[in-house]
């Protein structure tokens, strides 16, 4: 509750994640192909305790204080050929670990605890050595430093900057972008009109095809038939109808957008667009839960575009409150991005207080968020994840 790390040992902490993590069944993302990774002391390795997870979900992290003798070799050359992936967590650069390395498929950088030349250095000077061993930065916070290690030869990435707004100079809008734009506000209008929503689509052969396969998807999931087969696309958008146009135009013209740093950052976007839904519909009238949808969505729209989010909010259409909760941090619909924000942290006490200002329990805005976690995973439009 205090959102810091326990006062226990490394080996208490490792048992309970285990506990947690593969014995409780929490509630996960559908078919989930996602990757745990487990911190293992030196004496819970070689005692074996990590041959007790499932293999293909986990990869086994070295801490960077454990003694790389003898007898851990013996250990990780035993997991690596049970089919374990096997990680060095917070690696300094030397000749320590180089015994381990033919059976060690990630190697995870602090790039706070090590300067970028010194990283580099060491890649240069161990290419034969590294040539089978993924590369993670851990604790990477700019755009700059993304950048920088993704060329240096990084594949796997961690830290701040996936969820803080990147500061970028005022470029203009690319063509696809700046049509995007204008989709999304069109349909975003007091009286959207059908006929420029349709030739604005048909200018776009993905969102063509999106926007067909998820009607398709509804169709069949709310009435167990097909259809579709032969109707144009006028048809499609009429039998969406406006609320649910809007909803997909939304989603699905940033998901289309080129160049965007990370996926998980439209993933990200999608899970507080729901939530933000959710909770307005247990907590305001109805014409505010279309609203609230939208400051989820472009909440993270700087990060998307690479663009000030003043500028992006002059160009689309967007009533007051979703400015004032996106620009002033404000507002009602400010309440449910923040308690949003709260729940990606693990900010536990302050989600609470939160809660408990807009009325909600506990244990309700946790199913919300589970909620919405597996409307994001559904969607059949995602597909750039």
């Amino acid at each position: 509750m205090d959102n810091r790390f326990p006062d226990i040992s490394a080996e208490q902490a490792t048992t309970q994640l285990i506990e947690e993590q593969f014995l409780s069944a929490p509630v996960g993302r559908k078919s989930d192909n996602s990757t745990v990774y487990v911190n293992f002391p030196y004496q819970l390795l070689v005692e074996g305790l990590a041959e007790t997870l499932p293999k293909d979900r986990v990869v086994i992290e070295i801490l960077e204080n454990a003694n790389p003798d003898g007898k851990l070799l013996e250990t990780v050359k035993r997991l690596h050929n049970g089919g374990f992936r096997i990680a060095l967590d917070d690696f300094v650069p030397g000749s320590e670990w180089d015994s381990f390395m033919p059976y060690v498929n990630v190697i995870k950088f602090d790039i706070r605890n090590c300067s970028r030349d010194e990283i580099s250095q060491f890649i240069r000077s161990n290419r034969d050595l590294l040539r089978h061993t993924v590369l993670l930065a851990e604790k990477v916070e700019t755009y700059d430093e993304f950048e920088s290690y993704k060329k240096m030869g990084f594949n796997l990435f961690q830290g701040y900057f996936f969820s803080k707004p990147v500061v970028t100079k005022r470029n203009k809008l690319v063509q696809n972008r700046a049509f995007a734009l204008k989709l999304m506000q069109e349909v975003n209008v007091e009286s959207p009109n059908l006929n420029k929503i349709e030739d604005l689509l048909k200018r776009d052969v993905s969102l063509s095809f999106k926007i067909m396969r998820y009607a398709q998807n509804i169709l069949y999931n709310t009435r167990g038939i097909s259809g579709f087969r032969n109707q144009s696309l006028r048809d499609v958008v009429v039998y969406l109808g406006i609320s649910e146009m809007r909803r997909f135009v939304l989603v699905a013209c940033l998901t289309s957008f080129e160049e965007v740093s990370n996926t998980e950052i439209y993933y990200l976007s999608l899970i507080r667009a729901k939530f933000c839904e959710l909770l307005a519909a247990r907590t305001s009238e109805n014409n505010a839960i279309n609203d609230a949808f939208m400051v989820g969505l472009f909440s993270l729209l700087d990060v998307i575009l690479g663009l000030p989010l003043d500028e992006l909010l002059e160009q689309i259409t967007v009533s007051p409150e979703v400015a004032k909760a996106l620009q002033s941090n404000s507002g009602e619909l400010y309440l449910y991005l923040r308690l949003a924000r709260l729940y990606e942290q693990r900010i536990w006490k302050e989600a609470n207080e939160v809660a408990a200002q807009l009325g909600l329990p506990n244990a309700l805005v946790s199913e919300l968020m589970n909620q919405a976690t597996k409307w994001a995973d559904e969607l059949p439009i995602s597909t750039s994840r």
